[in-house]
This record gives C-alpha cells, sequence and structure tokens, in this order.
C-alpha cells in the first residue's frame, strides 16, 4: 500500500498549499485530529454505536459550521491507521468551507516501537489491555492505557510536528475525533488572534495527574549536559515542587494551539529525545502508568518560550467540551450525518444537509441528529532526530507514524 499511502500524502500536500493560496493573508494553521481505528471490530467500536469514521464525520461538520464558515478555509488534517476511501469520503463531504486532508500512519507496534525500547518490557507492562497480547490492536474496553496510548503520547509530545501535512502550516489546533463537542460558533479566528499577539501556544485549563521520576531523572541529566541554558522560571513555576520536581499538574492539551516552529528546532528534538530515552512514555511507577503528552509539555515548554508567549483562551474562545460520554449526542444546525446502516437525515434546505433526505416524522418540528463517539489516540514515529527543521522522516510512505 505504500504507493497509494504517499499519494494520499501528496494529495493532501497539494490541497493546503491550493487553500493557502486562496488565503494569503490568513495565518498558515491547520485543525489536526488523530482518529482511532476504525475497521478492527469490537475492540474498535469498543461497545459503542458507531466506529470511529462516524464521530470525525461528526466533528468534521461541527468544525465546518462553528469554524470553517466563519473564519475561513483552514485545512483538516486527519492522521489515521485504516479509514477506508467510502469512510473517507464520508468525511470529506461535511466540510464545504474549507476541506480534510488524509495522512496515513502506521502504529503496528513493528513500526512504532523504536529499536531503543526493550520490547519484553513494553509487552510485559501493556500486554494484559490487549486482547490476545496482540499490541498493535487497540486496547479492550475497561483496561488500562496500552500501548497505543503510549504511543500516542509519544506522537503530540513531539513526533506530530514532523507530520508531513502539518509540515506545510506554522500552526496547528489539536481536537479529540471522539469523546470531544464543539457546542457553538467561534467568535474569533483563533489563529489569527494569537498569531497578531505573538503567542506561540494556546491552552484552556491547568489539570493534575501524576508525577514522573522517570522525567524528572530526564530532566535533571539533560540540564547537566546543558548548564548553560535558560529555562523560564515564571512558565515552570506551576508544574514543580519546592525541590524542583515535576508536580504532576499540567496543561490540558487535549485542546491546544501551537506554532510549531519551536518545537521545531534542535533544542525541543534534544529534550524530547532524553526524555524519550528514559522510557518515561512507556513505563511508569506501575504497570498501569506512563508519561503523557499533557506532562511532557508543560516541563517542556519553559526550556523553549518565555511566560509572555503562552496564552490562556477563556472558554468561550473555542466552545469545546473533553471529555464527554462517547454516545452523547451530536446536534449540527446545518449538517447533517447519517448513522451507519440505513439511517439519512431530513433536508431542511437544498444548503443545508450532505446526506440524502429522509422522510420527515407526522410528529417532528424540527431537524434533530443524535449521534455518539469513540476516543482517539495515537502517534508518529522518527528513528533519527532533525539534522534541521527540514528534515525528511522517514516512514513507510514518507513518514514513519505510532496509537491506542
Amino acid at each position: 500500500h505504500t504507493s497509494s499511502w504517499l499519494n494520499e500524502t501528496c494529495a493532501g500536500v497539494q490541497r493546503i498549499q491550493e487553500l493557502q493560496a486562496k488565503q494569503p493573508t490568513k495565518p498558515r494553521g491547520a485543525v489536526t485530529i488523530l482518529a482511532f481505528q476504525a475497521t478492527c471490530g469490537e475492540d474498535c467500536t469498543r461497545g459503542n454505536k458507531h466506529d470511529q469514521s462516524w464521530n470525525v464525520a461528526n466533528m468534521a461538520a461541527a468544525l465546518d459550521e462553528h469554524f470553517f464558515s466563519h473564519h475561513g478555509a483552514y485545512p483538516l488534517v486527519v492522521h489515521h491507521e485504516d479509514l477506508t476511501d467510502a469512510q473517507q469520503q464520508r468525511i470529506s463531504v461535511q466540510v464545504r468551507s474549507s476541506a480534510v486532508v488524509w495522512q496515513r500512519v502506521n502504529f503496528s507496534v513493528d513500526a512504532a516501537l523504536p529499536k531503543y525500547y526493550d520490547y519484553a518490557a513494553v509487552f510485559r507492562d501493556v500486554n494484559l489491555s490487549h486482547r490476545g497480547g496482540n499490541l498493535s490492536s487497540p486496547s479492550m474496553r475497561g483496561t488500562f492505557h496500552g500501548f497505543g496510548y503510549r504511543t500516542m503520547c509519544r506522537f503530540y509530545a513531539a513526533l506530530v510536528m514532523f507530520s508531513p501535512l502539518l509540515l506545510q502550516v506554522d500552526w496547528y489546533l489539536r481536537v479529540d475525533g471522539g469523546d470531544s463537542r464543539i457546542t457553538s460558533a467561534w467568535p474569533k479566528d483563533v489563529f489569527a488572534h494569537l498569531q497578531a499577539r505573538h503567542y506561540a501556544y494556546a491552552y484552556e485549563t491547568i489539570s493534575k495527574a501524576a508525577s514522573s521520576s522517570r522525567l524528572d531523572g530526564a530532566l535533571r541529566s539533560f540540564n547537566q549536559a546543558n548548564p548553560h541554558l535558560k529555562v523560564d522560571a515564571a512558565l515552570r513555576l506551576p508544574f514543580v515542587n519546592s525541590r524542583g520536581e515535576y508536580n504532576g499538574r499540567y496543561y490540558y492539551n487535549n485542546l491546544e494551539v501551537v506554532r510549531l516552529h519551536v518545537f521545531r528546532t534542535r533544542l525541543h528534538w534534544r529534550l524530547f529525545m532524553a526524555v524519550e530515552h528514559s522510557g518515561a512514555f512507556m513505563h511508569g511507577p506501575t504497570y498501569k502508568q506512563n508519561l503523557g503528552d499533557a506532562d511532557y509539555r508543560s516541563m517542556a515548554l519553559p526550556y523553549l518560550l518565555n511566560a509572555s508567549q503562552v496564552f490562556q483562551m477563556p472558554a468561550r474562545m473555542i466552545p469545546y467540551s473533553h471529555p464527554v460520554p462517547w454516545d452523547l449526542p451530536y446536534r449540527h444546525a446545518s449538517h447533517c450525518v447519517p448513522e451507519l446502516g440505513s439511517t439519512v437525515c431530513t433536508q431542511k434546505s437544498s444548503k443545508s444537509p450532505l446526506q440524502p433526505p429522509r422522510q420527515r416524522s407526522p410528529h417532528s418540528t424540527k431537524q434533530e441528529h443524535r449521534l455518539p463517539g469513540t476516543a482517539a489516540a495515537h502517534q508518529i514515529k522518527r528513528q533519527h532526530a532533525p539534522a534541521t527543521a527540514r528534515t525528511r522522516i522517514r516512514s513507510s510512505r514518507s513518514t514513519r507514524l505510532t496509537r491506542d
């Protein structure tokens, strides 16, 4: 499939460049989703009514209705492992004000786990979460975080910054494809707002989880090897205890806006690799724990930015909820996403639905769409540190990518 995957990437690059040419005064931004596997049966649906393609279609519809149609044709970059042509088409037609572009990823354990990891140790920690011990399949519902979730943490910690499609843009906005909902129109073009004010990172909230001794050890060694490195004390303060160790607080980065150039520097790659080689993304104090990308991001930013470059977005800037129950209904005022199978939508006007109409119930007075969801968590793999920000990413299709 390598040639078809490469064609998919090349088509995406061309489409992004076309969108940018049509709005040259807009920031070079993109919204990105990392889709959960959709074609592997019960471990893909996890007891929900639909596979992930249905949820991504709904999120695409919500983004088009609440963001793209108001503020510009920013591409929606969907990283995925197994969405079929039919599923991709079903998602693509939901976006009328911009375009959906596709980056195939390879999240199998053979492709995603670097050789410097101890496979036996990783297998020992996560195999009970995977049906039959198959780490390349999603973890089973109701189990602790498996291989895919842990590689997702590596993906969002640093590897996503080098995705071939995201190399075409300067900003990304991360949203979840499953257990999240966009509830109303966004009052601002978030990319333009941040760029005009010279911000480089934006978040909504700070949350709290567990500390990480592996992260502390990796950062201690990194600091000793780089004694003249400046670290912004104000940015670091909320995330460390009195001994300077990570305290478990983190930017809740399921929703984040990132200016990418600073994360493509040698400094950030060296920092990421120091933490990566500590094994923290795969192993924690117990076999049920690992370092999250949010933990890493919170401790990495002080090495890269100063406090004036980080912005806490008010909740009203992006009306977004996460996590929510996977089966929580979606409600779109202008988009129609049918359920899998035979359900189709009521035609409100010639411009509204993107799917065929159905007969209106004699008791219905308005169009309503109730659609459930599933969560996403996945990742890109690189084997070599970048020599420059233009460094080529290795993979089975021009990038090597890593999943839940």
